[in-house]
């Protein structure tokens, strides 16, 4: 049973069909893909997970006019549609098209390719191999979630999940899940959504499914945004916890780390253990973010930040002095580890200078949910209180839009709103 999926001027024809020679132990008939080559007038037959009986097969795939299908018929027709269509964007790839070029693009199971997990796999993969460990590892929280969520709902593990299962209602209820049972947050919510949404934006691409089964967006599902909290210290605040004094030397060092950064146009910790005495030119340290090195090269930016003598003592005090000009200035990092142990070290680099920096926060009366990132904060906030512009801030930054600096920006503080109504008001004096 074989129905024609394109146009008969085409030279590939692509459609489902029912391998009736022989019955499967379960009295079943396994489902193929059918690609014939007009050209050449040959046929091959591609596996797939598939197996159907004569009447069910005839009723999902050349269905009456009318005729209404079950839930589980739908969703076999569903999932079989999806195949088809991954097929055929795999065909269309193609400039000559021949049967060894259509078997070298197809690089993952027939079985797989609808399945949320696996292309979550496939991605998180993809991002090891480019040595993006914290990237990676954000989806694998975001995989995970959904995971758990799965087991909540049916009360076993759940292995895979398929596109078209993932509906409006669907994300609604988990992120209900998320909140009311997890106890997580809409950030939270929104960080393992964004995730997913680029999971459903790659199959897409691939033509592994339709956009029709897209959820986000207009009038379907909105993703929770990230709450603007305030992160950044005032500049009271700043002095105060400059010229604390720390109880240890850890203490100490968590200061230094914090506030380098600070001085650094809030250059992230990741970052800053990355720097090489290469980066050191003249007066000032020159770097592109680790976060866009491996992304597009529009985004790669170079930073350049003016050394201090502040920021100069950090290095002199705790960098590597005998290092080359290509070893990382400060010894934390080294080029004989894996991607994975250098991921390693830096969460344990950024947990102990959190650690030790909210136990001074909180002995000199400082907001005890400091962190490493409000150092990045306060710089953005500092710089445009003190009458700085959003561009220059968004450079300092490395940012390529200068909506991602807005969201840097604490506001103002409360004397500076009341000395600008002033001045707009002194003509009513």
């Amino acid at each position: 049973m074989t129905r024609r999926l394109e146009n008969a001027k085409d030279p590939v024809e692509i459609s489902l069909y029912l391998d009736t020679r022989r019955a499967k132990q379960n009295g079943l008939y396994p489902v193929k893909i059918r690609v014939y080559d007009g050209n050449t007038k040959k046929v091959k037959l591609y596996s797939t997970d598939y197996d159907l009986d004569e009447n069910l097969f005839e009723k999902v795939i050349f269905p009456v006019k009318g005729q209404r299908l079950k839930d589980v018929e739908k969703a076999i027709k569903g999932e079989l549609d999806d195949l088809l269509y991954f097929y055929t964007g795999k065909v269309q790839k193609i400039q000559y098209f021949t049967f060894d070029a259509l078997d070298n693009v197809l690089t993952s199971k027939t079985g797989d390719i609808t399945d949320v997990f696996f292309q979550y796999e496939a991605y998180i993969n993809d991002l090891r191999d480019f040595k993006r460990v914290s990237t990676a590892s954000s989806y694998q929280l975001s995989m995970q979630s959904l995971k758990s969520y799965l087991k909540f709902k049916t009360g076993k593990e759940v292995n895979k999940l398929r596109f078209h299962e993932i509906t409006v209602k669907f994300l609604n209820n988990y992120e209900l899940w998320m909140v009311e049972n997890r106890g997580r947050t809409h950030t939270t919510v929104g960080i393992y959504l964004r995730g997913l949404r680029v999971i459903f934006n790659r199959a897409i691409d691939l033509k592994v499914i339709t956009s029709e089964l897209y959820p986000f967006g207009a009038k379907k599902y909105d993703i929770p945004s990230s709450a603007n909290k305030k992160k950044a210290l005032n500049g009271e605040q700043l002095s105060r916890l400059f010229h604390s004094k720390p109880e240890t030397a850890e203490q100490a060092k968590a200061r230094d780390f914090w506030f380098f950064s600070f001085a650094c146009n809030g250059m992230n910790m990741k970052d800053i253990l990355h720097l090489k005495w290469n980066n050191i030119d003249g007066e000032y340290i020159e770097f592109i973010r680790e976060k866009t090195k491996r992304t597009k090269k529009k985004n790669s930016k170079i930073i350049q930040v003016p050394i201090t003598s502040f920021t100069r003592s950090v290095i002199e005090k705790y960098g590597d002095q005998k290092g080359g000009s290509s070893s990382f200035i400060f010894p934390v990092l080294n080029e004989s580890m894996s991607a994975e142990r250098q991921h390693l070290v830096k969460m344990n680099f950024i947990r102990f200078v959190n650690q030790h920096l909210k136990r001074l926060a909180e002995a000199n009366d400082l907001p005890q949910e400091i962190s490493t990132y409000w150092a990045r904060h306060s710089f953005a906030t500092s710089a445009i209180r003190n009458d700085a512009s959003m561009e220059f801030v968004s450079e300092s930054l490395g940012h390529s839009d200068v909506k991602t600096t807005q969201r840097y920006f604490a506001g103002f503080e409360d004397k500076t709103k009341k000395d600008i109504l002033s001045k707009i008001t002194a003509f009513m004096d």
